[in-house]
């Protein structure tokens, strides 16, 4: 596995209604195709993607280096929440995003730093470029009041992979 040491959270710049008649893992082979087709590069850009209703969905594999903020993909996790369009770099989480993308966006940083206890950053593709994504301030957001309730302690890792735990841990049952 490579070093890792930070997170970077971004967001899909498309609107709350964007394809809302499809499924998270057709959102994400969308946005895969733009990054391929359309910019060239070798796959889609983040690492995970999050719908707004809290799906959580692999992209790039955690082995690889992403493409999601320039100069700083070498040690970092792309994140990228899908909504944002027309977001202003200071609004508040759940001016462009959903109750279900915060929780499991917590979860899953909560589960990939105790995955990588080398991860001791979590930033903004805003803090790294001239640009509103992901349409929050994320230190401000880590500091916030509001809290999900804390991941239970999973002793061995279960089917599924990431995905099924996180799954798990949102909703309790089986994916």
């Amino acid at each position: 596995m490579r070093p890792l040491h930070e997170i970077i959270i971004h967001c899909t710049d498309t609107r709350p209604n964007w394809w809302a008649d499809k499924s998270a893992q057709q959102k994400v082979d969308e946005v895969r195709r733009w990054h391929v087709q359309d910019r060239g590069w070798s796959d889609i850009g983040y690492h995970f993607l999050i719908d707004r209703d809290g799906t959580v969905v692999e992209g790039r594999p955690l082995e690889r280096v992403g493409a999601h903020t320039k100069g700083k993909n070498t040690g970092t996790i792309g994140i990228s929440l899908f909504g944002g369009h027309g977001g202003a770099a200071n609004d508040d989480f759940l001016d462009n995003f959903t109750e279900d993308q915060e929780r499991a966006l917590r979860i899953l940083i909560r589960k990939l730093q105790d995955d990588y206890p080398s991860i001791t950053s979590i930033s903004g593709h805003n803090q790294w470029a001239a640009k509103a994504c992901p349409t929050f301030s994320v230190p401000a957001w880590l500091e916030g009041a509001r809290k999900v309730k804390a991941a239970p302690v999973v002793e061995e890792q279960p089917s599924g992979g990431i995905i099924a735990l996180i799954f798990r841990l949102l909703f309790g049952g089986a994916k």
